[in-house]
């Protein structure tokens, strides 16, 4: 017998349990026309997942230039010996929500590795969550 991983579903509640206690993520988006993607710490409040960044950053600019702005977050956490872990993604918008109240002690919520001043918090609202958690197993050999 030999042991193998397998692939696990999770509902949107679990999926967003995990993100919640994720490092951090990537997001992909749109800017200029091109593909983007960029690592980001957040936090999940009210089920969006918060970022806080510049506003001259190609993610501040892409969400200032459209509103309601296309993005996936992905955030993961797999171990690199066994390789068992989980994966989740977020398909949903991202817009400036710098101007709501409270809005900047949400975002001093993330902490950052950026050593930048931050001045923009973006919020995504979820429209679709998936997850998929890598499960040991064990199947036969072949």
């Amino acid at each position: 017998m030999e042991n193998k991983r397998v692939p696990v579903e999770l509902d949107a509640e679990a999926a967003l349990g995990l993100l919640e206690g994720a490092e951090f993520g990537r997001i992909a988006f749109i800017a200029d026309g091109i593909p983007t993607i960029r690592p980001l710490n957040h936090v999940l409040l009210d089920s969006r997942i918060v970022l806080f960044t510049r506003h001259t950053s190609a993610l501040g600019r892409a969400v200032r230039r459209q509103a309601d702005l296309q993005v996936t977050y992905q955030a993961d956490r797999i171990e690199p010996r066994t390789r068992l872990g989980w994966s989740v993604l977020v398909t949903g918008t991202a817009a400036d929500i710098s101007r709501e109240p409270h809005a900047a002690q949400i975002g001093l919520q993330v902490e950052s590795w950026m050593k930048h001043p931050l001045d923009m918090v973006i919020a995504i609202e979820p429209h679709k969550v998936t997850g998929l958690r890598l499960a040991a197993g064990s199947g036969g050999s072949r």
